[in-house]
Order: structure tokens, then sequence, then C-alpha cells
């Protein structure tokens, strides 16, 4: 049986497996909308191995113009038809109780720069968006070398501190799944400031009705919604700011069915960022303890973003997601098999169901030492440790943030 390459666009464009793509190639064309990518142009010379390295996440195969292309692609004659779909994956570098210290600076650092930022915004204020990036930079450092620690820092609450708090836990959730799907640092970065700013607007709606403890009228649900228009409109003033993380702005509330706010775009229209942080708002809000509503646990807000797949929210990405919070995520209160009660620490993406926990409760629900006990290398029987339960935030007494704080100590 002939060999070919794919299916020919023109004589000078030919269909490449992602696996097969090197420095140097011309994309021209890719196997989706370009929209639903993290690259600005529509056709590029792949010169990075970060540009390399999205490609081969999100694309099974691309469409390379040879005529603008700088390599030898005659080789490309023995490509499959259908090769198997690369995988990368940034290693885990640091252990996640090291990193944990580490990791409360920057997010402490994040959080002092959104918060002036939204406290400038509802003074009337100008303000600078230069420190905001650096914060970001920070965090995606921690991230990409174990990004436990952050997503552990992101289950502390305070509802008197919500929309800061917000901020910075949507800017860092949207990295982890970048860093899940093997983005480049590039397109990590903008993914974590268009968290962090996405919802700065809202510092321009009356707090009385931003705050408001019942449910809101009708009138007041269309003053909110004011908040995605003011949002771009401040983040427009900074003329350097990437035109990504204001167009996030603008649309993190818009739906893949079109009946979203403000603009109610249709979904074609929505692009990788503001597809990404839809996802991570509404997973963040979901698990948060608001004015008006509690927290809900990690399982029930997936399971939310799931049911609405391919209505609300990309489906592809709700898929990946899920898949990089997993079902025990950092921070979570459990219960094992045996009785004791702990707290997860991290899970590797190979072995969810065996996370890395510190036991903090005995058998009898008293405090205990702190064991750190590593799933994975449990023997296998009937009778090995294992999370029996998730339990709610503060059950039995553990304060996660107090816990937080001794383990930074002791990290």
């Amino acid at each position: 049986m002939k060999r070919r390459i794919g299916t020919t666009k023109t004589l000078h464009q030919i269909q490449v497996p992602v696996s097969q793509l090197r420095l140097g190639m011309y994309v021209c064309l890719l196997d989706r909308p370009w929209l639903e990518t993290p690259f600005l142009f529509q056709g590029f010379l792949i010169n990075e191995e970060k540009e390399l390295l999205t490609l081969r996440t999100l694309c099974n195969y691309v469409f390379i113009d040879v005529l603008k292309t700088h390599v030898d692609v005659s080789d490309l004659s023995n490509a499959p038809l259908q090769p198997e779909k690369a995988q990368f994956a940034y290693p885990v570098a640091t252990d996640v109780q090291l990193e944990l210290g580490a990791a409360a600076g920057h997010y402490g650092k994040a959080f002092y720069e959104i918060k002036n930022i939204l406290d400038a915004v509802s003074r009337g204020d100008s303000f600078s968006t230069a420190e905001m990036i650096e914060a970001v930079r920070d965090c995606l450092d921690s991230v990409i070398r174990n990004p436990s620690a952050l997503m552990w820092l992101t289950r502390i609450k305070h509802a008197d501190q919500y929309t800061a708090e917000h901020c910075v836990n949507v800017g860092i959730q949207a990295m982890t799944l970048g860093r899940h799907l093997g983005l480049g640092l590039k397109h990590l970065e903008l993914l974590g400031l268009s968290g962090m700013l996405h919802d700065v607007g809202k510092m321009d709606i009356d707090p009385d009705i931003l705050n408001k403890p019942d449910r809101l009228t009708a009138e007041e649900f269309e003053i909110v919604k004011e908040h995605a228009l003011f949002g771009y409109q401040e983040l427009s003033k900074d003329k350097d700011l990437p035109e990504e993380v204001k167009n996030v702005a603008y649309s993190h509330h818009e739906r893949l069915d079109g009946k979203g706010y403000p603009r109610g775009l249709p979904g074609h229209a929505l692009d990788f960022y503001t597809r990404v942080i839809t996802i991570v708002d509404a997973y963040d809000a979901i698990t948060s303890k608001r004015c008006y509503s509690p927290s809900n646990p990690s399982a029930k807000a997936l399971k939310i973003l799931y049911d609405s797949r391919g209505v609300q929210f990309d489906e592809a990405l709700v898929v990946k997601f899920i898949e990089c919070i997993g079902i025990y995520p950092p921070g979570t209160l459990v219960q094992m098999n045996t009785g004791e009660v702990g707290v997860i620490l991290s899970a590797e993406p190979d072995h969810r169901l065996a996370p890395k926990v510190a036991l903090v409760r005995d058998c009898h629900k008293q405090p205990m030492e702190q064991l750190i006990v590593d799933l994975r290398h449990e023997p296998a029987g009937p009778q090995a440790l294992r999370v029996n339960k998730v339990l709610v935030d503060g059950s039995y007494g553990v304060d996660l943030e107090s816990f937080t704080l001794e383990n930074i100590h002791l990290g």
C-alpha cells in the first residue's frame, strides 16, 4: 500500500502529523480553528521549542507551507497516517512541602498586587500592571516546579476577600491547566495574567449590589453584568497590556451556545484564553464561600462543569481540567479506610487515586503527630491504606489555613 502524507490543500501545503514537526517549519493551517488555540497569528514559522510543545499538545496534525519552510521536508513521506498524539509534561522538580514556603510568598505578592489594582479602580485612580505581571511570573515559576503547592493555597478561602482571592486563584488554576496541557511559557503567562485581571470591572459596580446577601433582582443582575465591559475599559487604559488579557475580561461570561453576556458571542468567536478562563472562573466560584452561597466540594463543581460541556464550556478543555484537578485536589480533607483524617498534599497524574496524604487525626479523630504517607507505595490488598471519603473543610477541627502555616514552618 502506498503511503501518503495527507490531504493536500495546495501544491505547496502538506498535512503533517504533529509528531513530525520540527523547528524551521512554517505552519499555515491547523486541524482546528485558530481561535481554539493560543496562537496569535494564522500562520507562523516554528522557531521555539515551546511552540512545538504547544502544537503537539493541542493538535493531531497541521499543514505546513513548503515554500516558507526553512528545513528539508523530503523525509516526511515516511510519516505515519494516524500517529499517536505526542504527550508532554513539565516534570515535578520540588517536593510539595519544600515548594510551599516559596508558593505562599508568591501567592501573597500576587494577592497584594491585585488588591492594589482593585482598590485603585474602586477609587477611580490610575493603576499599573507592571508589578502584577512580575507576580504572575513568580507564581508561574512555582507552578512549573510543582503545581500542587499553589493549588493547595487556592483552597484557603476568606469570604471578606472574595474578589481579590478569586482573581489570584483563577490565575493560578489557569496556569496549572495550561501546564497540564503542556503549553509554552508565553501562553502560560498570558493565562495567568488573564485570570488575575479578569474581574477588575467588578470594582465599578455598586458594592451594595455586588455584595448583596440575597438573590439579585433582574435589574440588579443587569447592573452586575456590566462588569465585563467595565473590566475591558479599565484594562484598555494600559496600552502595554496584551489584547488577549483585555479580551478575557470582556468575554469571560460568554458561552459556547451564544447565551452568555455581555455580547452574546457565538462559540466560534471565543478565543482559547477565554475558553480556559470561563471554566476556571466557574470552578473557583462554585468552590468558594460567598456572601450569598456556601462553598461546594470540588467533585460537585467538576460535575457541574462536565454536565455543561459543549453547551456553556469547551468540551475538550473541561475534560482536561477534570484530569488536571483530579478526584483529590491538594488541600482536600479526607478520611482514610482505617479512620484517620488527613490532608491531601499532592497526587501524581498517573496515580490520581493514590495521593500523598498528611495524617493529622488518629482513628478516634484525636490530634496526632503529623504523619505523611504516600499511597503509591502502599502494598496491594484489602488491608492497604486508602482514601475512604472526602470531608467538608474544617471537619474534626482541622483548619486548612493553620495546617498550611505549620507546614510552611516545617518546610
